[in-house]
């Protein structure tokens, strides 16, 4: 696509039903959804906009070629954001098949909507059936969108580096932290072991700091990113970008598994400590 100022940009263009307009954006910061009857008429969202039109002020009216066909801003979407950072271009299919050009196969997908008490899994079989096409529900497509991604690209590489990385890190920072504290504090220790404190207590004691420092690391951690995505979640291309509770969790027990392994060499330093060692 190309907007009249020259910008060329690759879109997603997602075609309304003519008759019922199913598959429009729920929302529109600017425009109606009556103006995509209008000749050459196309609803871009507010990313998209702002991507093709930076600094300049939401104005509807706007041109657009795709494909040697002309295209006129009538509304402004507020949706929600795609995987890729792409603008988001609505059109009524009868017109957005002449934007893509001449192909064989000129449609990707169709959406269903079911009626009231149709068993979704039962109605994807019937289509199925019916049609020889897939039909999925929407989680299944869901899913089947991550394991595509997970498949067939180099994200799960890269982002499973930078994730090892970060825990191989914080591991050794956090063991070697906890390692010279115990050095540190041998003799009070071996004192401790001379009056007949039992290695069960002293391990209790080593975990019991290691998770209280490792408590207050993650909730500064967490609080940080909070007030990350607090501040930025009005940003337009960050939108769509949370902390989710699953992602706290996952962290949680990543922090927990760092510190169980930071604190195994400081617990095995202090278990083969003789206690009389605190009298040389």
């Amino acid at each position: 696509m190309k907007s009249a100022e020259g910008r060329l940009r690759a879109v997603v263009l997602m075609g309304m039903d003519d008759a019922t307009l199913v598959g429009a954006p729920r929302k529109l910061k600017l425009g109606t959804l009556a103006a995509i009857r209008g000749p050459d008429a196309i609803i871009v969202d507010e990313a998209g906009y702002r991507d093709l039109w930076p600094g300049e002020p939401l104005t509807l009216g706007k041109t657009l070629e795709m494909n040697d066909r002309r295209g006129v801003v009538v509304a402004i979407a507020d949706s929600s954001a795609p995987f890729l950072s792409t603008p988001l271009l609505y059109a009524r299919y009868s017109q957005a098949v002449s934007y893509v050009g001449r192909e064989r196969n000129q449609m990707s997908f169709v959406l269903v909507h079911p009626k009231p008490g149709v068993d979704l899994h039962a109605l994807t079989r019937r289509i199925t059936a019916q049609t020889g096409l897939l039909a999925r529900t929407r989680d299944e497509w869901a899913w089947a969108t991550i394991q595509h991604y997970l498949a067939n690209t180099g994200i799960p590489v890269n982002f499973g580096i930078t994730i090892a990385l970060a825990f191989l890190v914080g591991a050794v920072v956090a063991g070697q932290t906890f390692y010279l504290f115990t050095l540190d504090n041998l003799k009070q220790f071996g004192a401790l072991k001379a009056i007949g404190v039992s290695n069960p207590r002293l391990v209790g004691m080593i975990l019991l700091q290691a998770v209280i420092v490792g408590g207050i690391g993650y909730g500064i951690g967490m609080g940080l990113a909070a007030a990350f995505f607090e501040t930025t979640k009005r940003v337009i291309a960050l939108r769509g970008i949370v902390l989710l509770w699953p992602v706290m969790l996952g962290t949680g027990a990543a922090v927990m598994l760092i510190i169980v392994l930071a604190s195994l060499m400081s617990i095995r330093r202090v278990l083969v400590l003789e206690p009389a060692a605190v009298f040389r």
